[in-house]
């Protein structure tokens, strides 16, 4: 594997805090067809439960973006439901939503998740491939689940040997 490069390591993993908002809402705004609002957040921020996983990579040294990525996400029974994630457009494709993925995979494997499960636009081939990397597998299909009527892939990532719970 290659090295990351320099800029990766200015960055630092950390839980999301209300201050972030701003932040997050810009990068969703710039990456989505159909953002989810910054109420979203700002609630997803003060709920604890069931518990939530929200983290961000912020940037250690004066320099934009301050947030490179986020990754919001919350334990169901034993499932860990990816919500939402996204990279700042400036700093795609330098690894900073894998480092994200990473870090909710272990999360997950922490909290004795079966799966981690998370909706994906049958249109999104680049967020897809960034899955199936990871070794999420399609398992289902969720007719008009966008606002804007397209169908969602569901995808999981089975991390114990029943990850359907059968």
């Amino acid at each position: 594997m290659a090295s990351p490069a320099p800029e990766f390591e200015l960055y630092r993993l950390r839980p999301a805090a209300p201050g972030d908002v701003d932040d997050i809402t810009a990068i969703e705004e710039a990456s989505f067809p159909v953002p989810w609002k910054r109420q979203f957040f700002e609630g997803e921020l003060h709920e604890a439960h069931p518990p939530r996983y929200h983290r961000v990579l912020e940037r250690q040294l004066p320099g934009l973006p301050r947030i490179a990525a986020y990754l919001f996400a919350v334990m169901l029974f034993d499932e860990f439901h990816v919500n939402k994630i996204a990279t700042h457009p400036v700093v795609r494709k330098e690894g900073h939503g894998r480092r994200m993925m990473r870090d909710a995979i272990d999360a997950a494997r922490e909290r004795r998740s079966a799966s981690i499960v998370l909706e994906v636009r049958l249109t999104n081939e680049e967020a897809i491939r960034f899955y199936r990397g990871f070794g999420f597998i399609e398992v289902g299909r969720r007719k008009h689940y966008y606002k804007d009527g397209e169908d969602a892939r569901v995808m999981m990532l089975p991390l114990s040997d029943d990850p359907f719970g059968a």
